[in-house]
């Protein structure tokens, strides 16, 4: 009997540790699993980080953006990406509009979108010019602007969004940007300019050639007292000379305004408005008193036109204000000295 219950505690102890065991390797092969799981999630998560990594750096990137060339701005699309950018799609709000009050957003490119973009290529399309566009106060400054398009690793539609702003190109001075062809027609310029100096030398050495000739306008800047005729012819050789500068060569351009042009401009009319000053200095008794205080103060204004001094656009208009005013008096002291003319050719 003895024996029986000893065998019995036996098996119930063998049993129990078997139990036992079994319950240890549950446990222990769920651990297992579990690190296997966490491991294999960590895999993935490594790899989609990959994925995307690589993704982004083969990706297309398609931006919108205003550039701006001497004083036009252009609507430029390009692929900032290393890979193709596929239907590429717009959207801008408030929908574009030029100072014409066209559409742009009718236009193919944005209207129907544009197919494929290959990577480092810009589509470019003339938008408005500065002058136009600013001087319109009902035109926006800043577009939102919705780029769409596919490519690169990942599948499905690749969305961005970007504010394009003009406010920042407001007030500021823009020089036209030249190349070989504006090159090339200076060039040719230079070589007309140089053939009338040639020209106009060879005149003056035919002159100098039979003594001075007091009828060349150009010699009449002196301190003698000249009769009426050849005073007069001096005086409007002068005037005429700042008429053309100021209304043909000049022309009111702004994009004029900047060296050596301008400098050029002020030095001449300093120097025109010098002799003028000399030629009222020398005027005999017979001119009216009148005419030679047009003249004065012809030169004085010269004088302050060839002191002016404005840089982005600041005093412009003084500076056209001033040169109109002196051509409006040069106008009318020309009709003087047409009048004192005839008067001396009556009398003579």
């Amino acid at each position: 009997m003895m024996e029986k219950e000893i065998i019995d505690i036996i098996l119930a102890a063998v049993q129990i540790l078997t139990l036992f065991t079994l319950i240890i390797y549950v446990i222990k092969t769920w651990e297992i699993a579990s690190a296997s799981k966490k491991s294999t999630e960590v895999s993935e998560k490594i790899l989609k980080e990959m994925k995307e990594s690589r993704d982004q750096e083969i990706a297309p990137y398609v931006v919108a953006y205003f550039d701006i060339e001497g004083y036009l701005i252009y609507l430029v699309i390009k692929n900032l990406g290393k890979s193709v950018a596929k239907n590429v799609k717009l959207e801008f709000q408030p929908p574009l509009k030029n100072s014409e009050g066209e559409k742009i957003n009718d236009i193919p490119l944005i209207k129907a979108g544009i197919g494929s973009i290959p990577p480092g290529y810009e589509m470019r399309t003339f938008f408005d010019s500065v002058n136009s566009y600013f001087n319109k106060s009902d035109l926006p400054l800043t577009y939102k602007v919705k780029v769409s398009y596919s490519g690169g690793l990942r599948s499905g539609t690749r969305n961005i969004e970007l504010i394009m702003d003009l406010s920042a190109f407001q007030n500021l001075g823009f020089l036209e940007e030249k190349g070989m062809h504006e090159l090339v027609k200076e060039v040719e310029k230079l070589v007309n300019h140089n053939d009338e100096i040639r020209q106009n030398l060879k005149k003056v050495a035919n002159n100098l050639a039979d003594g001075v000739w007091l009828k060349n306008s150009d010699f009449l800047i002196t301190g003698l007292q000249l009769e009426p005729k050849l005073w007069n012819s001096g005086a409007l050789a002068k005037l005429i000379e700042f008429k053309t500068l100021w209304t043909s060569v000049y022309g009111g351009e702004h994009k004029k305004r900047v060296d050596p042009f301008l400098a050029d401009l002020e030095s001449k009319s300093a120097i025109i408005g010098s002799q003028l000053l000399i030629i009222a200095s020398s005027a005999s008794s017979n001119v009216p008193s009148e005419l030679v205080d047009h003249l004065v103060e012809i030169a004085v204004k010269l004088s302050e036109l060839g002191r002016a001094r404005f840089y982005l656009g600041r005093e412009k208009n003084a500076f056209d204000k001033l040169g109109n005013c002196i051509i409006t008096l040069i106008d009318e002291t020309i009709e003087q000295i047409k009048v004192q003319s005839a008067t001396s050719d009556n009398s003579g």
